[in-house]
Protein backbone atom coordinates (compact mmCIF):
# COMPACT_ATOMS: atom_id res chain seq x y z
CA UNK A 1 0.00 0.00 0.00
CA UNK A 2 1.17 3.52 -0.82
CA UNK A 3 2.58 5.10 2.33
CA UNK A 4 0.84 8.34 1.39
CA UNK A 5 -2.47 6.53 1.84
CA UNK A 6 -4.27 5.90 5.09
CA UNK A 7 -3.26 2.55 6.58
CA UNK A 8 -6.40 0.77 7.82
CA UNK A 9 -5.99 -2.21 10.15
CA UNK A 10 -9.23 -4.02 11.01
CA UNK A 11 -9.81 -5.28 14.54
CA UNK A 12 -9.38 -3.68 17.97
CA UNK A 13 -10.36 -4.67 21.48
CA UNK A 14 -13.75 -3.05 20.79
CA UNK A 15 -14.61 -5.31 17.87
CA UNK A 16 -13.46 -6.93 14.65
CA UNK A 17 -14.93 -4.19 12.45
CA UNK A 18 -13.39 -1.25 14.30
CA UNK A 19 -10.04 0.41 13.58
CA UNK A 20 -7.36 2.13 15.63
CA UNK A 21 -7.30 5.63 14.21
CA UNK A 22 -3.79 6.28 15.50
CA UNK A 23 -2.51 3.76 12.94
CA UNK A 24 -4.03 5.54 9.94
CA UNK A 25 -1.17 7.91 9.16
CA UNK A 26 2.50 7.04 8.86
CA UNK A 27 3.74 10.64 9.01
CA UNK A 28 2.91 13.80 11.01
CA UNK A 29 -0.10 15.72 9.72
CA UNK A 30 1.94 18.67 8.49
CA UNK A 31 3.69 16.42 5.94
CA UNK A 32 0.36 15.89 4.14
CA UNK A 33 -0.66 18.78 1.89
CA UNK A 34 -4.39 18.02 2.12
CA UNK A 35 -4.29 17.98 5.92
CA UNK A 36 -2.40 21.26 6.05
CA UNK A 37 -5.14 22.75 3.87
CA UNK A 38 -7.94 21.27 5.99
CA UNK A 39 -6.51 22.42 9.30
CA UNK A 40 -5.68 25.83 7.89
CA UNK A 41 -9.40 26.34 7.26
CA UNK A 42 -10.35 24.78 10.59
CA UNK A 43 -8.34 27.46 12.39
CA UNK A 44 -11.15 29.81 11.38
CA UNK A 45 -13.66 27.60 13.21
CA UNK A 46 -11.40 27.05 16.19
CA UNK A 47 -11.10 30.81 16.66
CA UNK A 48 -14.79 31.18 17.52
CA UNK A 49 -14.05 29.94 21.02
CA UNK A 50 -11.49 32.70 21.41
CA UNK A 51 -14.45 35.09 21.27
CA UNK A 52 -15.98 33.35 24.27
CA UNK A 53 -12.68 33.48 26.15
CA UNK A 54 -12.25 37.15 25.35
CA UNK A 55 -15.74 37.77 26.72
CA UNK A 56 -15.14 35.93 29.99
CA UNK A 57 -11.77 37.55 30.65
CA UNK A 58 -13.13 40.94 29.61
CA UNK A 59 -15.66 40.89 32.44
CA UNK A 60 -12.86 40.09 34.89
CA UNK A 61 -10.68 42.83 33.46
CA UNK A 62 -13.39 45.49 33.44
CA UNK A 63 -13.85 45.04 37.19
CA UNK A 64 -10.24 46.17 37.63
CA UNK A 65 -10.76 49.35 35.56
CA UNK A 66 -11.49 52.42 37.68
CA UNK A 67 -13.44 54.22 34.95
CA UNK A 68 -15.73 51.21 34.37
CA UNK A 69 -16.36 50.90 38.11
CA UNK A 70 -17.09 54.60 38.40
CA UNK A 71 -19.34 54.72 35.32
CA UNK A 72 -21.57 51.94 36.67
CA UNK A 73 -21.42 53.12 40.28
CA UNK A 74 -19.12 50.39 41.69
CA UNK A 75 -21.41 47.35 41.35
CA UNK A 76 -21.17 44.57 43.96
CA UNK A 77 -23.17 41.52 44.99
CA UNK A 78 -26.41 40.99 43.07
CA UNK A 79 -25.85 44.04 40.85
CA UNK A 80 -22.46 42.68 39.74
CA UNK A 81 -24.20 39.37 39.10
CA UNK A 82 -26.52 41.12 36.64
CA UNK A 83 -23.56 42.30 34.56
CA UNK A 84 -22.29 38.74 34.14
CA UNK A 85 -25.49 36.72 34.43
CA UNK A 86 -27.43 38.27 31.56
CA UNK A 87 -24.98 36.83 29.05
CA UNK A 88 -26.13 33.35 30.04
CA UNK A 89 -29.78 34.34 29.69
CA UNK A 90 -29.21 35.15 26.02
CA UNK A 91 -27.54 31.80 25.51
CA UNK A 92 -30.34 29.91 27.23
CA UNK A 93 -32.93 31.62 25.01
CA UNK A 94 -31.02 30.69 21.84
CA UNK A 95 -30.84 26.98 22.61
CA UNK A 96 -34.63 26.71 22.39
CA UNK A 97 -34.40 26.75 18.58
CA UNK A 98 -30.73 26.09 17.76
CA UNK A 99 -31.20 22.31 17.69
CA UNK A 100 -33.46 22.84 14.67
CA UNK A 101 -31.48 25.64 13.02
CA UNK A 102 -28.12 23.87 12.98
CA UNK A 103 -29.65 20.88 11.18
CA UNK A 104 -31.70 23.05 8.83
CA UNK A 105 -29.04 25.45 7.51
CA UNK A 106 -25.83 23.60 8.39
CA UNK A 107 -22.88 24.22 10.67
CA UNK A 108 -21.14 26.99 8.72
CA UNK A 109 -24.13 29.29 8.29
CA UNK A 110 -25.05 28.91 11.97
CA UNK A 111 -21.54 30.03 12.93
CA UNK A 112 -21.74 33.08 10.64
CA UNK A 113 -25.18 34.02 11.98
CA UNK A 114 -23.75 33.89 15.49
CA UNK A 115 -20.87 36.15 14.47
CA UNK A 116 -23.30 38.79 13.15
CA UNK A 117 -25.28 38.72 16.40
CA UNK A 118 -22.08 39.06 18.47
CA UNK A 119 -20.96 42.12 16.50
CA UNK A 120 -24.34 43.79 17.14
CA UNK A 121 -24.09 43.00 20.86
CA UNK A 122 -20.49 44.20 21.14
CA UNK A 123 -21.37 47.52 19.49
CA UNK A 124 -24.23 48.10 21.97
CA UNK A 125 -22.04 47.02 24.91
CA UNK A 126 -19.18 49.32 23.91
CA UNK A 127 -21.42 52.38 23.77
CA UNK A 128 -23.69 51.48 26.70
CA UNK A 129 -24.89 54.42 28.78
CA UNK A 130 -26.73 52.54 31.51
CA UNK A 131 -26.83 49.25 33.39
CA UNK A 132 -29.91 48.17 31.42
CA UNK A 133 -28.22 48.88 28.07
CA UNK A 134 -25.03 47.08 29.11
CA UNK A 135 -26.96 44.07 30.43
CA UNK A 136 -29.06 43.88 27.25
CA UNK A 137 -25.88 43.88 25.17
CA UNK A 138 -24.51 41.05 27.30
CA UNK A 139 -27.65 39.00 26.56
CA UNK A 140 -27.28 39.61 22.80
CA UNK A 141 -23.62 38.58 22.91
CA UNK A 142 -24.59 35.46 24.86
CA UNK A 143 -27.11 34.51 22.18
CA UNK A 144 -24.51 34.91 19.44
CA UNK A 145 -21.96 32.89 21.37
CA UNK A 146 -24.53 30.12 21.72
CA UNK A 147 -24.93 29.99 17.92
CA UNK A 148 -21.19 29.56 17.49
CA UNK A 149 -20.75 27.24 20.44
CA UNK A 150 -23.46 24.91 19.12
CA UNK A 151 -22.21 24.63 15.54
CA UNK A 152 -18.42 24.85 15.90
CA UNK A 153 -17.88 21.65 17.97
CA UNK A 154 -20.07 19.69 15.55
CA UNK A 155 -18.20 20.96 12.49
CA UNK A 156 -14.73 20.37 13.96
CA UNK A 157 -15.60 16.88 15.18
CA UNK A 158 -17.32 15.86 11.95
CA UNK A 159 -14.74 17.22 9.48
CA UNK A 160 -11.47 16.42 11.30
CA UNK A 161 -9.37 13.47 10.11
CA UNK A 162 -10.10 10.50 12.42
CA UNK A 163 -6.48 10.46 13.62
CA UNK A 164 -6.74 14.03 14.91
CA UNK A 165 -10.37 14.29 16.00
CA UNK A 166 -9.61 14.22 19.72
CA UNK A 167 -6.85 16.82 19.59
CA UNK A 168 -8.79 19.23 17.37
CA UNK A 169 -12.11 18.98 19.19
CA UNK A 170 -10.30 19.47 22.50
CA UNK A 171 -8.26 22.34 21.06
CA UNK A 172 -11.49 24.16 20.18
CA UNK A 173 -12.36 24.89 23.79
CA UNK A 174 -8.69 25.31 24.65
CA UNK A 175 -8.66 28.46 22.53
CA UNK A 176 -10.99 29.96 25.13
CA UNK A 177 -7.80 30.72 27.02
CA UNK A 178 -6.21 32.33 23.97
CA UNK A 179 -9.06 34.83 23.82
CA UNK A 180 -8.91 35.27 27.60
CA UNK A 181 -5.17 35.89 27.40
CA UNK A 182 -5.59 38.62 24.78
CA UNK A 183 -8.39 40.32 26.73
CA UNK A 184 -6.49 40.22 30.04
CA UNK A 185 -3.35 41.89 28.69
CA UNK A 186 -5.19 44.40 26.52
CA UNK A 187 -7.22 45.42 29.58
CA UNK A 188 -3.97 45.87 31.51
CA UNK A 189 -2.76 48.21 28.76
CA UNK A 190 -5.93 50.31 28.85
CA UNK A 191 -5.39 51.09 32.55
CA UNK A 192 -3.32 54.04 31.34
CA UNK A 193 -6.23 55.57 29.39
CA UNK A 194 -7.70 58.27 31.60
CA UNK A 195 -11.27 58.19 30.31
CA UNK A 196 -14.22 55.87 29.66
CA UNK A 197 -12.40 54.67 26.56
CA UNK A 198 -10.27 52.57 28.91
CA UNK A 199 -13.14 50.07 28.91
CA UNK A 200 -15.03 50.97 25.73
CA UNK A 201 -11.97 50.40 23.52
CA UNK A 202 -11.21 46.93 24.87
CA UNK A 203 -14.90 46.04 24.53
CA UNK A 204 -14.84 46.95 20.83
CA UNK A 205 -11.94 44.56 20.23
CA UNK A 206 -14.26 41.66 21.06
CA UNK A 207 -15.87 41.86 17.62
CA UNK A 208 -12.70 41.09 15.60
CA UNK A 209 -12.84 37.27 15.86
CA UNK A 210 -16.45 37.51 14.68
CA UNK A 211 -15.40 39.62 11.69
CA UNK A 212 -12.94 36.86 10.79
CA UNK A 213 -15.73 34.27 11.10
CA UNK A 214 -18.06 36.19 8.79
CA UNK A 215 -15.29 36.68 6.23
CA UNK A 216 -13.74 33.21 6.08
CA UNK A 217 -16.12 30.56 7.47
CA UNK A 218 -17.86 30.21 4.09
CA UNK A 219 -14.62 28.73 2.70
CA UNK A 220 -14.44 26.02 5.38
CA UNK A 221 -15.71 22.62 4.13
CA UNK A 222 -19.16 21.68 5.44
CA UNK A 223 -19.72 18.62 7.61
CA UNK A 224 -19.85 15.46 5.43
CA UNK A 225 -22.26 13.89 7.91
CA UNK A 226 -24.66 16.83 7.57
CA UNK A 227 -24.37 16.68 3.78
CA UNK A 228 -25.17 12.95 3.72
CA UNK A 229 -28.15 13.55 6.00
CA UNK A 230 -29.36 16.14 3.48
CA UNK A 231 -28.93 13.75 0.55
CA UNK A 232 -25.78 15.41 -0.82
CA UNK A 233 -23.79 12.19 -0.82
CA UNK A 234 -21.51 13.02 -3.76
CA UNK A 235 -20.50 16.34 -2.22
CA UNK A 236 -19.80 14.67 1.13
CA UNK A 237 -17.63 12.03 -0.53
CA UNK A 238 -15.74 14.72 -2.45
CA UNK A 239 -14.91 16.54 0.80
CA UNK A 240 -13.67 13.36 2.50
CA UNK A 241 -11.70 12.38 -0.60
CA UNK A 242 -10.02 15.77 -0.92
CA UNK A 243 -9.36 16.56 2.73
CA UNK A 244 -8.80 13.11 4.28
CA UNK A 245 -7.28 11.23 1.35
CA UNK A 246 -5.60 13.93 -0.73
CA UNK A 247 -7.83 13.18 -3.74
CA UNK A 248 -6.56 9.59 -4.03
CA UNK A 249 -9.50 7.47 -5.20
CA UNK A 250 -7.67 4.26 -4.24
CA UNK A 251 -7.28 5.31 -0.61
CA UNK A 252 -9.46 2.90 1.43
CA UNK A 253 -10.38 5.50 4.06
CA UNK A 254 -12.89 7.38 1.91
CA UNK A 255 -15.03 4.26 1.32
CA UNK A 256 -14.68 3.25 4.95
CA UNK A 257 -15.86 6.64 6.23
CA UNK A 258 -18.68 6.97 3.71
CA UNK A 259 -19.97 3.50 4.52
CA UNK A 260 -19.86 4.20 8.26
CA UNK A 261 -21.67 7.52 7.85
CA UNK A 262 -24.36 6.21 5.50
CA UNK A 263 -25.04 2.98 7.38
CA UNK A 264 -25.08 4.73 10.76
CA UNK A 265 -27.46 7.46 9.56
CA UNK A 266 -29.74 4.86 7.95
CA UNK A 267 -29.81 2.81 11.14
CA UNK A 268 -30.49 5.86 13.30
CA UNK A 269 -33.37 6.93 11.04
CA UNK A 270 -34.93 3.49 11.42
CA UNK A 271 -34.69 3.60 15.20
CA UNK A 272 -36.76 6.69 15.82
CA UNK A 273 -38.44 9.82 14.55
CA UNK A 274 -35.67 12.15 15.65
CA UNK A 275 -37.76 13.83 18.36
CA UNK A 276 -36.53 14.79 21.80
CA UNK A 277 -37.69 11.47 23.21
CA UNK A 278 -34.81 9.91 21.27
CA UNK A 279 -32.52 11.11 24.07
CA UNK A 280 -34.12 8.53 26.37
CA UNK A 281 -35.45 5.89 23.98
CA UNK A 282 -32.54 3.44 24.22
CA UNK A 283 -30.11 2.48 26.95
CA UNK A 284 -27.24 3.88 24.87
CA UNK A 285 -28.92 7.26 24.40
CA UNK A 286 -29.84 7.46 28.08
CA UNK A 287 -26.18 6.88 28.88
CA UNK A 288 -25.10 9.54 26.38
CA UNK A 289 -27.59 12.02 27.82
CA UNK A 290 -26.34 11.37 31.35
CA UNK A 291 -22.70 11.90 30.35
CA UNK A 292 -23.47 15.14 28.50
CA UNK A 293 -25.79 16.54 31.18
CA UNK A 294 -23.58 15.72 34.16
CA UNK A 295 -20.42 16.90 32.42
CA UNK A 296 -22.08 20.19 31.41
CA UNK A 297 -23.02 21.03 35.00
CA UNK A 298 -19.97 19.68 36.82
CA UNK A 299 -17.48 21.30 34.46
CA UNK A 300 -18.82 24.73 35.43
CA UNK A 301 -19.53 24.05 39.10
CA UNK A 302 -16.00 22.99 40.09
CA UNK A 303 -14.71 26.55 40.47
CA UNK A 304 -13.92 27.71 36.95
CA UNK A 305 -16.82 30.20 36.84
CA UNK A 306 -15.67 31.70 40.13
CA UNK A 307 -12.16 32.29 38.80
CA UNK A 308 -13.25 33.21 35.28
CA UNK A 309 -15.71 35.95 36.22
CA UNK A 310 -14.89 37.01 39.80
CA UNK A 311 -11.12 36.78 40.15
CA UNK A 312 -11.00 40.47 41.07
CA UNK A 313 -13.52 39.88 43.89
CA UNK A 314 -11.51 36.86 45.14
CA UNK A 315 -8.26 38.84 45.06
CA UNK A 316 -9.86 41.75 46.89
CA UNK A 317 -10.99 39.28 49.57
CA UNK A 318 -7.36 38.32 50.31
CA UNK A 319 -6.06 41.88 50.40
CA UNK A 320 -4.93 42.33 46.76
CA UNK A 321 -6.72 45.57 45.86
CA UNK A 322 -4.39 47.38 43.46
CA UNK A 323 -6.02 47.39 39.97
CA UNK A 324 -2.69 46.99 38.17
CA UNK A 325 -1.67 44.05 40.37
CA UNK A 326 -5.08 42.43 39.83
CA UNK A 327 -4.77 42.86 36.06
CA UNK A 328 -1.24 41.41 36.00
CA UNK A 329 -2.37 38.37 37.99
CA UNK A 330 -5.33 37.91 35.63
CA UNK A 331 -3.02 38.14 32.62
CA UNK A 332 -0.48 35.67 34.02
CA UNK A 333 -3.27 33.27 34.99
CA UNK A 334 -4.72 33.26 31.47
CA UNK A 335 -1.24 32.65 30.01
CA UNK A 336 -0.65 29.73 32.38
CA UNK A 337 -4.07 28.25 31.63
CA UNK A 338 -3.54 28.59 27.88
CA UNK A 339 -0.21 26.72 27.99
CA UNK A 340 -1.58 23.90 30.16
CA UNK A 341 -4.68 23.64 27.98
CA UNK A 342 -2.58 23.31 24.80
CA UNK A 343 -0.54 20.58 26.47
CA UNK A 344 -3.72 18.76 27.49
CA UNK A 345 -5.09 18.90 23.94
CA UNK A 346 -1.82 17.47 22.64
CA UNK A 347 -1.73 14.44 24.96
CA UNK A 348 -5.46 13.69 25.29
CA UNK A 349 -5.27 10.66 22.98
CA UNK A 350 -2.06 9.38 24.54
CA UNK A 351 -3.35 9.22 28.11
CA UNK A 352 -7.06 8.82 27.42
CA UNK A 353 -10.08 10.89 28.45
CA UNK A 354 -10.98 9.13 31.69
CA UNK A 355 -7.47 9.11 33.11
CA UNK A 356 -6.97 12.79 32.39
CA UNK A 357 -10.37 13.77 33.82
CA UNK A 358 -9.73 11.85 37.04
CA UNK A 359 -6.17 13.17 37.38
CA UNK A 360 -7.36 16.69 36.75
CA UNK A 361 -10.05 16.51 39.45
CA UNK A 362 -7.66 14.93 41.96
CA UNK A 363 -5.03 17.62 41.44
CA UNK A 364 -7.61 20.39 41.43
CA UNK A 365 -8.93 19.25 44.81
CA UNK A 366 -5.82 18.15 46.71
CA UNK A 367 -3.29 20.62 45.30
CA UNK A 368 -5.67 23.49 44.62
CA UNK A 369 -9.01 24.05 46.30
CA UNK A 370 -8.45 22.41 49.69
CA UNK A 371 -5.31 24.46 50.50
CA UNK A 372 -6.98 27.50 48.89
CA UNK A 373 -9.89 27.06 51.29
CA UNK A 374 -7.58 26.67 54.31
CA UNK A 375 -5.45 29.70 53.45
CA UNK A 376 -8.52 31.86 52.80
CA UNK A 377 -9.86 30.90 56.23
CA UNK A 378 -6.52 31.78 57.88
CA UNK A 379 -6.43 35.18 56.20
CA UNK A 380 -10.05 35.99 57.06
CA UNK A 381 -9.84 34.86 60.69
CA UNK A 382 -6.33 36.01 61.66
CA UNK A 383 -5.29 38.50 58.97
CA UNK A 384 -2.33 36.29 58.00
CA UNK A 385 -1.01 38.02 54.85
CA UNK A 386 1.25 35.09 53.96
CA UNK A 387 -1.80 32.85 53.84
CA UNK A 388 -3.58 35.41 51.68
CA UNK A 389 -0.73 35.52 49.19
CA UNK A 390 -0.56 31.71 49.16
CA UNK A 391 -4.12 31.69 47.84
CA UNK A 392 -2.80 33.22 44.59
CA UNK A 393 -0.49 30.24 44.10
CA UNK A 394 -3.29 27.76 44.73
CA UNK A 395 -5.55 29.60 42.26
CA UNK A 396 -2.85 29.04 39.63
CA UNK A 397 -2.44 25.36 40.55
CA UNK A 398 -6.16 24.61 40.62
CA UNK A 399 -6.68 26.41 37.31
CA UNK A 400 -3.78 24.53 35.70
CA UNK A 401 -5.23 21.12 36.61
CA UNK A 402 -8.63 22.21 35.30
CA UNK A 403 -7.21 23.64 32.07
CA UNK A 404 -5.33 20.47 31.12
CA UNK A 405 -8.56 18.54 30.66
CA UNK A 406 -11.93 19.97 31.59
CA UNK A 407 -11.97 23.02 29.38
CA UNK A 408 -11.51 20.86 26.29
CA UNK A 409 -13.76 18.01 27.38
CA UNK A 410 -16.94 19.93 26.53
CA UNK A 411 -16.02 20.13 22.85
CA UNK A 412 -14.03 16.91 22.67
CA UNK A 413 -15.26 14.08 24.80
CA UNK A 414 -18.96 14.88 25.04
CA UNK A 415 -19.39 15.56 21.31
CA UNK A 416 -17.77 12.28 20.30
CA UNK A 417 -20.09 10.45 22.73
CA UNK A 418 -23.08 11.69 20.70
CA UNK A 419 -24.51 9.66 17.83
CA UNK A 420 -25.51 11.72 14.78
CA UNK A 421 -29.26 11.38 15.27
CA UNK A 422 -29.14 13.08 18.69
CA UNK A 423 -25.98 15.18 18.26
CA UNK A 424 -27.66 18.54 17.61
CA UNK A 425 -30.13 18.01 20.45
CA UNK A 426 -27.45 16.92 22.90
CA UNK A 427 -25.20 19.84 22.00
CA UNK A 428 -28.11 22.21 22.50
CA UNK A 429 -28.88 20.45 25.80
CA UNK A 430 -25.23 20.81 26.75
CA UNK A 431 -25.23 24.52 25.93
CA UNK A 432 -28.46 25.01 27.85
CA UNK A 433 -27.02 23.33 30.94
CA UNK A 434 -23.62 25.00 30.65
CA UNK A 435 -25.08 28.46 30.21
CA UNK A 436 -27.78 27.82 32.77
CA UNK A 437 -25.16 26.77 35.30
CA UNK A 438 -22.93 29.74 34.45
CA UNK A 439 -25.89 32.12 34.74
CA UNK A 440 -26.93 30.71 38.10
CA UNK A 441 -23.37 30.79 39.43
CA UNK A 442 -22.81 34.31 38.12
CA UNK A 443 -25.68 35.44 40.30
CA UNK A 444 -24.69 33.20 43.23
CA UNK A 445 -20.91 33.72 43.31
CA UNK A 446 -20.74 37.46 44.13
CA UNK A 447 -23.53 37.17 46.67
CA UNK A 448 -21.92 34.14 48.35
CA UNK A 449 -18.46 35.74 48.40
CA UNK A 450 -19.93 38.87 49.95
CA UNK A 451 -22.08 37.13 52.59
CA UNK A 452 -20.40 33.77 53.27
CA UNK A 453 -16.77 34.38 52.35
CA UNK A 454 -14.26 31.53 52.45
CA UNK A 455 -16.87 29.01 53.64
CA UNK A 456 -18.29 29.08 50.12
CA UNK A 457 -15.17 27.25 48.94
CA UNK A 458 -16.12 24.21 51.03
CA UNK A 459 -19.13 23.67 48.77
CA UNK A 460 -16.85 23.74 45.72
CA UNK A 461 -14.57 21.16 47.37
CA UNK A 462 -17.57 18.88 47.80
CA UNK A 463 -18.63 19.34 44.16
CA UNK A 464 -15.15 18.32 42.95
CA UNK A 465 -15.42 15.11 45.01
CA UNK A 466 -18.85 14.45 43.47
CA UNK A 467 -17.43 15.03 39.98
CA UNK A 468 -14.69 12.45 40.61
CA UNK A 469 -17.26 9.85 41.67
CA UNK A 470 -19.45 10.52 38.62
CA UNK A 471 -16.54 10.25 36.18
CA UNK A 472 -15.07 7.14 37.79
CA UNK A 473 -18.29 5.14 37.78
CA UNK A 474 -20.17 6.37 34.70
CA UNK A 475 -17.85 7.87 32.03
CA UNK A 476 -16.48 5.45 29.37
CA UNK A 477 -13.19 5.75 27.50
CA UNK A 478 -13.63 6.79 23.84
CA UNK A 479 -10.09 7.24 22.56
CA UNK A 480 -8.43 5.77 19.46
CA UNK A 481 -11.54 4.86 17.42
CA UNK A 482 -13.57 6.64 14.75
CA UNK A 483 -16.54 8.87 15.50
CA UNK A 484 -19.11 6.30 14.34
CA UNK A 485 -17.36 3.46 16.18
CA UNK A 486 -17.88 5.18 19.54
CA UNK A 487 -21.43 3.80 19.26
CA UNK A 488 -20.02 0.31 19.99
CA UNK A 489 -19.32 1.53 23.53
CA UNK A 490 -22.77 2.97 24.17
CA UNK A 491 -24.96 0.67 22.09
CA UNK A 492 -23.04 -2.60 22.42
CA UNK A 493 -24.38 -5.38 20.22
CA UNK A 494 -26.98 -3.01 18.77
CA UNK A 495 -24.33 -0.72 17.27
CA UNK A 496 -23.90 -0.55 13.51
CA UNK A 497 -20.85 -2.50 12.31
CA UNK A 498 -18.90 -1.66 9.18
CA UNK A 499 -19.87 -4.31 6.64
CA UNK A 500 -16.80 -3.50 4.55
CA UNK A 501 -14.82 -5.68 6.94
CA UNK A 502 -17.25 -8.54 7.29
CA UNK A 503 -15.84 -10.50 4.36
CA UNK A 504 -12.25 -9.83 5.37
CA UNK A 505 -12.47 -10.96 8.99
CA UNK A 506 -11.78 -14.66 9.45
CA UNK A 507 -14.02 -16.23 12.08
CA UNK A 508 -13.39 -19.59 13.67
CA UNK A 509 -16.22 -20.84 15.86
CA UNK A 510 -15.06 -23.15 18.60
CA UNK A 511 -17.87 -24.98 20.35
CA UNK A 512 -17.60 -25.29 24.11
CA UNK A 513 -20.97 -26.52 25.33
CA UNK A 514 -23.27 -23.51 25.05
CA UNK A 515 -20.37 -21.10 24.63
CA UNK A 516 -18.66 -20.01 21.44
CA UNK A 517 -15.22 -18.48 21.16
CA UNK A 518 -14.39 -16.40 18.14
CA UNK A 519 -10.88 -15.75 16.93
CA UNK A 520 -10.43 -12.68 14.79
CA UNK A 521 -7.61 -12.37 12.31
CA UNK A 522 -6.42 -8.77 12.03
CA UNK A 523 -5.51 -7.92 8.48
CA UNK A 524 -4.76 -4.83 6.51
CA UNK A 525 -7.52 -3.48 4.31
CA UNK A 526 -6.42 -3.07 0.73
CA UNK A 527 -7.34 -0.25 -1.59
CA UNK A 528 -9.61 -2.67 -3.48
CA UNK A 529 -12.27 -2.62 -0.75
Amino acid sequence: MDKQQNQIIAGTDRGATTINVQQLLTKPWYQYRHLRRLYGWLVVVLMVQATNGFDGSLMNGLQALTYWQKYFNYPTGAQLGIFNGTQGLGSVFAVTFLWWLVEKVGRRITIMMGAVIIIIGVFIQSFATSLAMFASARAIIGMGLSFEYTAAPMLVTEIAHPAHRAQLSTLLNTLYYFGAFIAAWVTLGTLTIQSDWSWRSVSLLQMFPSIISITLTWFVPESPRWLVAKGQVAKARKILLDYHCGGDESDPLVDFEMHEIESTLAFEREQGNGGWTALFRTKGNRWRTWVVASCSILSQATGTTLIGYYLVVVLTGIGVTNPRTQSIINGCLTLSNMLFAFWGAYVIDKFGRRRMMLTSLTGQLICGFIPWTICSALYTQSGNHSAGHAVIAFIFISSAFYATTWNGILTGYTVECMSYDVRSKLIVTQNFLVQGTITGLNYLNPVALKNVGWKYYIAIDAIIVLAFIVVYFTYPETSKITLEEVSTIFDGKHAVKNALFEEQVVMEGISKGDDKAVTVERREVSGDV
